[in-house]
């Protein structure tokens, strides 16, 4: 049944953690105690919060097969998408300004956004700047928004400008592009979003809110953020592997935010970070390509939903070692990679899939109570519109000191039925890359998944249940019943 939850009334879910394994372990355990506030939730997680970011190159024919990546056929794909609960597009890039790469015509938009309606997802569409023309611009919005108007997010004018020009001149020349796409005979109702710079230059974004907040036709301020730079340059992946499960990176998240997001809010203005992921430059070879990112991509998604972002698109691709020549540049990153008979599904892949099962509704404070031993665990909350609760706990200890968590849960919902389901690797193996399961099965290459829920004991007439969550994985826990009289 769903929960009921008398007004003003305060709910709290005490959860208490107990770590055991083994013997050993059973004689140092960590406890942890949490409570969830219920009847205060929070902002609800937008429905397209979770998102994907290509290169505009992948809108072109494929030089292997000449076909489009992107068409209403490419079944796969397409059911991927809907399995991993992405409902939002950006194509851009670096090839969207390079001038060896071909703006994409009438049958390549086609192709486009032909796939978006078919997969349920909008678009933030890149119009070429650096050595572009208005007119040439401005006719690529106009076929868009002709064709395409209720499929677009926004446009987003050139990408990562602080490469070649100082804030100033690149505001002129933008506010030049957007005026030419605007014309009452081109675009007259586009919307945009930018300055989509990179986070070495987050001043961008902050000084682009500032100017252009308030303006009707700015849909949002867009970022670009690799919060472990560039990944080429990674000589330690097993150092790689602790930092991205560290509690300390989110310290890097709260800089950036700090940098424009208050910028943003001043004017009222949401923003998304449009192109992200662990590393730049392709991602890190035994780090970003392993179940360690499948755990931080989890813990990632859910930090920006708390700090109000409108989304996180993780930048995409062919997945191409280094050392492999390629179309695009190698990338080991992606959450997916089309192969032979469809789409594989990669680690940061199923982080997505994860928190889409957990993240539907409202985010409910999460606020941890004692945690003497430190235990590197993370949990999030959401509530639905029929009170039903999930839980979304990540263990991030790992290695052959990892613990697994014990949750003791005094729900505050007497009788409550419960279910878990857990994202695991091979041996809790944080450097597998292959063998991810979510719920005993993986997603196919058609795009389908049929992991199965596990029943949890009905909570006793106090509201108490216990879940046990391994050592490195991660498990959504979903609890429905009536609240205490």
């Amino acid at each position: 049944m769903n929960a009921k939850f008398l007004p003003g009334r305060r709910l709290f879910i005490v959860v208490s953690l107990v770590l055991c394994f083994s013997t050993a372990t059973l004689r140092a355990q960590s406890p942890v105690a949490l409570q969830v506030d219920i009847a205060h939730p929070g902002r609800a997680i937008p429905p397209d919060f979770c998102g994907l970011s290509y290169e505009i190159i992948m809108v072109l024919p494929q030089e292997a097969t000449r076909k489009h990546y992107f068409n209403p056929d490419n079944g796969p794909l397409i059911s991927t998408f809907k399995t991993l609960g992405v409902k939002h597009l950006r194509v851009g890039g670096n090839t969207a300004e390079r001038p060896t790469v071909a703006i994409p015509g009438p049958a390549d938009i086609d192709g486009l956004f032909g796939f978006a309606q078919a997969a349920g997802v909008k678009v933030v569409y890149t119009v070429r700047m650096e050595g572009n023309t208005t007119a040439a611009a401005a006719g690529v919005a106009k076929y868009v928004m002709d064709h395409y108007r209720d499929d677009v997010s926004c446009f987003t004018v050139g990408n990562e400008p602080d490469k070649p020009w100082e804030y100033p001149e690149y505001l002129e020349k933008w506010k030049t592009f957007t005026a030419a796409i605007l014309a009452p005979d081109c675009a007259p109702d586009a919307k945009f979003c930018g300055p989509s710079a990179r986070h070495q230059s987050v001043e961008f974004a902050r000084f682009f809110a500032n100017d252009m907040g308030g303006w009707n036709h700015l849909a949002c301020v867009t970022q670009h953020y690799y919060p472990r730079g560039d990944g080429d340059k990674i000589t330690d992946s097993a150092e790689e592997r602790r930092l991205l499960l560290s509690p300390d990176l989110r310290q890097s998240y709260q800089t950036l935010y700090d940098a424009f997001v208050p910028a943003a809010k001043a004017k009222g203005v949401g923003y998304r970070l449009e192109e992200t992921n662990s590393y730049g430059h392709g991602g890190a070879v035994g780090a970003s390509d392993t179940f360690t990112a499948s755990l931080w991509s989890v813990d990632y998604l859910y930090w920006w939903a708390w700090h109000d972002a409108l989304g996180i698109n993780f930048h995409t691709g062919q997945k191409e070692p280094r050392g492999v020549p390629g179309p695009n540049r190698p990338n080991v990153y992606t959450p997916l990679t089309a192969v032979p008979n469809g789409i594989q599904v990669l680690p940061v892949g199923y982080g997505m899939k994860l928190f889409n099962l957990g993240s539907q509704g409202r985010l409910v404070p999460v606020n941890v109570a004692s945690n003497s031993d430190n235990l590197n665990l993370a949990v999030y909350g959401t509530v639905a519109a029929d009170q039903t609760l999930h839980l979304t706990v990540i263990n991030k200890e790992f290695g052959a000191t990892g613990r697994p968590a014990k949750l003791v849960i005094n729900s505050g919902l007497p009788g409550a039925h419960g279910k878990i389901i857990l994202m695991s690797a091979p041996a809790g193996d944080i450097t597998a890359v292959e063998g991810i399961t979510i719920g005993g099965a993986g997603i196919k290459q058609d795009g389908s998944w049929n992991g199965q829920w596990s029943d949890l004991p009905a909570a006793s007439a106090e509201g108490s249940l216990t879940v046990v969550v391994p050592a490195a994985s991660a498990a959504v826990i979903e609890l429905q019943g009536h609240s205490e009289k």
